[in-house]
C-alpha cells in the first residue's frame, strides 16, 4: 500500500518548491523560456505554491511515486509538447464493496483524458502517452483523482483504496533523438532459416529484412543454448551459461558478473525491460539492472509493441537501454488471422499447432500435409512478431530517435521440426536449433554481411562498444562493429529436458562441430557427434576427423566448459507457483 516519500525524494522536492518560490517572487523578471529536459510535475509545486500530495503506490506488484489527489500546475510549455504518466489502483485492504475511480486531465479547462478505473481490478500501472496542442507559452494543467460511485455520482474514498496517477512528466519531443538510445530484441523460438533477410523463400520478416539491409546481417551466428533461460542470461552477460549458472528450472542468475542493464544504468540509462515468459522474468534474475521490468506471462507481440511505444516515450529524451522479448513463435502455434493467411497449407484436417497435437508424433505417424502445416502456422507467427517490431521501429522513426539509436535483433534458440526426429527445442544442439538470426542497425553502424562466426556472447559487447563503454573484463563476447574473424563457437544446453548434459563446439560455417554428451553426475564423456559442416550442413552423417585433431577439439571443449563452470556456481534456487509449473509442463519444459 502507499507510504511516504523517502526523505531523499522529500529533501529534493522541498529545494524544488523553494527554487520555485524564489524565482516567482523576484521583482521585474521576464518570462523564461521552458526548462531543458523532461519536467517531473511531482517536483514541482502545484498553482497553490505547494508540492502535490504524492505517494508511493504499489499496483499489480509495482511501485511507484503518485497523485493520490487532485493537483493543477501552471507550466511553462516547450516546443513540442508531450505528456507522459501511469495510473494504477491499490489492491483494497480488507474485502467488502468499493467505489471505482475516475481520472481526468485537462489543459486550460479543455479535457485531454478520461477513464475510469474499477477498484476491484487491482493490477499493473497502465501507461498513458498525451501530445499537448501547445496554444500559448504557458498552460494550467490538472490532474483530477477522484472515486466515484454509479452513474459517475462522486462518493468518499474508503480506507485502502487509491487510484494513483504515477511520474506524470513533461517531455519535449524536440529533444527526442539528441541522447543515444539502445532497443535490443529478442525473439524467442527464431530459426535463422526461416528469416527471409537469409533466403527464405516466404515472406516472414520483411521489416527485418529492411533492417538487415541497412545495417550488420551476421551470416552465422550461433546461440550459448537450446532453450530459454541459460541463452537469455548469456545474451545478458556475455558469458557461457556455466558462468552465469541458470542452467536449469530451479536455479536462476548467480549474479558473479555485471549484466549489460547494470553497466548502462551506471552510465545514466534509463533501463527498462518488456518480457513475455517466465524463464525471462524476475524470479530468474533477469531485472538486475533494470529500473523497471514489465514482465507478463505468454503475453502477445501486439502488446509487447504496444508497451514499448509507451516506454519510448517516457525515456525518449535521454539516454535509454529498452530490452523487447517478443515470445510468440514458441509453441504453441497459433498466429493471429491476418498472418496465418498469408502463409497457407493443404492440410484440411483437425490438428493444429498445439504441442498436445503433435509432440508425440513420428515422420512415420504424421498425416499427410501435417508437417507443412505445423510450418505454416509457425511462419504466421514470425510474419506477426516482424508486424509488431515494425510498429516500435515506425514509433522510434515517428519520434526522431532512429538518429540517435541502436537497434540489435536476435533470438535465443531456433526449433525443431522433425529435422532429427525430434520436436521445439531443449533436447539437442543441432544446427536448427543454434543457429540465429543476428542484425545491428543504428547511426554509424556500416553495412555490411558479416560472414565470420558471430555469437550470442557478442550482444552486450557490441553495446557498449556502440554507447562508447569499454568491454568488461568478464565478458567473453567481442563487438561486431568490426569484422569478427576466425574463431570457435560453445553452447551449452544445460539441464532443460532429460538427464544428458550437451555441450558444442563449432568451428564456424563450413568447418568441423562436435557435439559431447557427458554423464549427468559427472564430466565423463557418455557420446560424441562430428560433423563436417562444409559437406554434411544439415548434420546426417557424424564423421570424426583424424584422431589427433579430434583428441585436440575434445579437449578444447571440455577444457572450456570445464573453466566456466569454475569461475560461475548455481544460481540461487527458485520456487514456481504450481500454476506455472503446469504451464511449463503444457510448453514440454517439464515432465517430458
Amino acid at each position: 500500500m502507499a507510504a511516504e516519500l523517502p526523505p531523499k525524494a522529500r529533501a529534493r522536492n522541498s529545494f524544488a518548491l523553494a527554487a520555485a518560490l524564489v524565482g516567482s517572487l523576484a521583482p521585474g523578471c521576464r518570462r523564461e523560456p521552458p526548462p531543458r529536459g523532461p519536467q517531473a510535475l511531482l517536483e514541482r509545486p502545484t498553482v497553490e505554491g505547494r508540492l502535490a500530495g504524492a505517494q508511493r503506490l504499489t499496483a499489480g506488484g509495482e511501485t511507484r511515486p503518485a497523485l493520490v489527489e487532485p493537483a493543477s500546475y501552471r507550466l511553462r510549455l516547450p516546443p513540442r509538447p508531450l505528456l507522459t504518466f501511469g495510473a494504477g489502483v491499490a489492491k483494497l485492504d480488507a474485502e467488502g464493496s468499493a467505489p471505482g475511480f475516475r481520472l481526468t486531465v485537462k489543459a486550460d479547462r479543455r479535457l485531454l483524458f478520461r477513464r475510469s478505473f474499477s477498484a476491484r481490478e487491482a493490477g499493473a500501472f497502465a501507461d498513458f502517452s498525451l501530445p499537448l496542442e501547445a496554444g500559448g507559452p504557458e498552460t494550467t494543467l490538472e490532474f483530477d483523482v477522484r472515486p466515484q460511485g454509479g452513474a459517475g455520482r462522486r462518493v468518499a474514498r474508503p480506507p485502502g483504496a487509491l487510484l494513483g496517477v504515477a511520474e506524470p512528466t513533461l517531455h519535449d519531443l524536440d529533444d527526442y533523438g539528441r541522447a543515444k538510445g539502445v532497443v535490443l530484441i529478442s525473439i524467442d523460438t527464431l530459426r535463422r532459416d526461416h528469416v527471409s533477410a537469409y533466403g527464405y523463400p516466404r515472406p516472414t520478416t520483411p521489416r527485418l529484412d529492411a533492417l538487415a539491409r541497412q545495417g550488420v546481417l551476421c551470416e552465422d551466428a550461433v546461440s550459448t543454448s537450446s532453450w530459454t533461460l541459460p541463452a537469455h542470461l548469456s545474451m545478458l552477460t556475455s558469458v557461457d551459461p556455466g558462468a552465469h549458472g541458470g542452467l536449469d528450472a530451479d536455479h536462476g542468475f548467480n549474479r558473479r558478473v555485471p549484466t549489460l542493464a547494470s553497466l548502462l544504468r551506471d552510465q545514466g540509462y534509463a533501463t527498462r525491460a518488456v518480457t513475455s515468459h517466465i524463464y525471462v522474468a524476475p524470479a530468474y534474475g533477469f531485472d538486475e539492472g533494470f529500473e523497471r521490468f514489465d514482465f507478463v506471462e505468454d503475453r502477445r507481440a501486439d502488446d509487447v509493441a504496444g508497451r514499448a511505444t509507451l516506454l519510448l516515450d517516457q525515456v525518449g529524451d535521454r539516454p535509454f537501454f529498452l530490452f523487447l522479448h517478443f515470445y510468440d513463435p514458441h509453441a504453441h502455434y497459433s498466429p493471429p488471422p491476418a498472418t496465418r493467411v498469408l502463409f497457407p497449407s493443404r492440410y484440411a484436417g483437425p490438428l493444429q499447432g498445439l504441442l498436445t497435437h503433435f509432440h508425440r508424433r513420428t515422420s512415420a505417424r504424421m498425416p499427410p500435409d501435417y508437417l507443412e502445416h505445423l510450418r505454416s502456422l509457425y511462419d504466421g507467427e514470425i510474419r506477426f512478431v516482424d508486424d509488431q517490431i515494425g510498429r516500435v521501429l515506425d514509433h522510434i522513426r515517428a519520434r526522431g530517435l532512429e538518429r540517435s539509436t541502436l537497434v540489435l535483433v536476435t533470438s535465443d534458440h531456433g526449433e525443431e521440426f522433425l529435422d532429427h526426429g525430434s520436436w521445439t527445442h531443449g533436447r539437442t544442439l543441432y544446427e536448427e536449433i543454434v543457429r540465429i538470426p543476428l542484425i545491428v542497425h543504428g547511426p554509424g553502424v556500416a553495412p555490411r554481411r558479416e560472414a565470420g562466426q558471430a555469437s550470442l556472447l557478442d550482444v552486450a559487447p557490441t553495446i557498449l562498444a556502440w554507447a562508447g563503454l569499454p568491454r568488461p573484463s568478464h565478458a567473453q563476447g567481442r563487438s561486431l562493429l568490426q569484422p569478427v574473424g576466425e574463431r570457435e563457437a560453445f553452447g551449452d544446453k544445460g539441464h532443460a529436458k532429460g538427464g544428458a548434459r550437451k555441450l558444442f563446439l563449432r568451428g564456424g560455417q563450413g568447418r568441423v562441430k562436435l557435439i559431447l554428451s557427458l554423464d549427468p553426475e559427472q564430466d565423463r564423456i557418455r557420446g560424441e557427434e562430428w560433423y563436417d559442416l562444409r559437406a554434411d550442413p544439415a548434420e546426417r552423417r557424424s564423421s570424426p576427423p583424424a584422431p589427433e585433431l579430434a583428441e585436440t577439439i575434445r579437449q578444447r571443449a571440455l577444457a572450456r566448459w570445464r573453466e566456466t563452470r569454475g569461475r560461475g556456481a548455481a544460481g540461487p534456487g527458485v520456487r514456481l507457483t504450481p500454476e506455472q509449473i503446469e504451464q511449463l509442463k503444457a510448453l514440454g519444459y517439464l515432465g517430458t
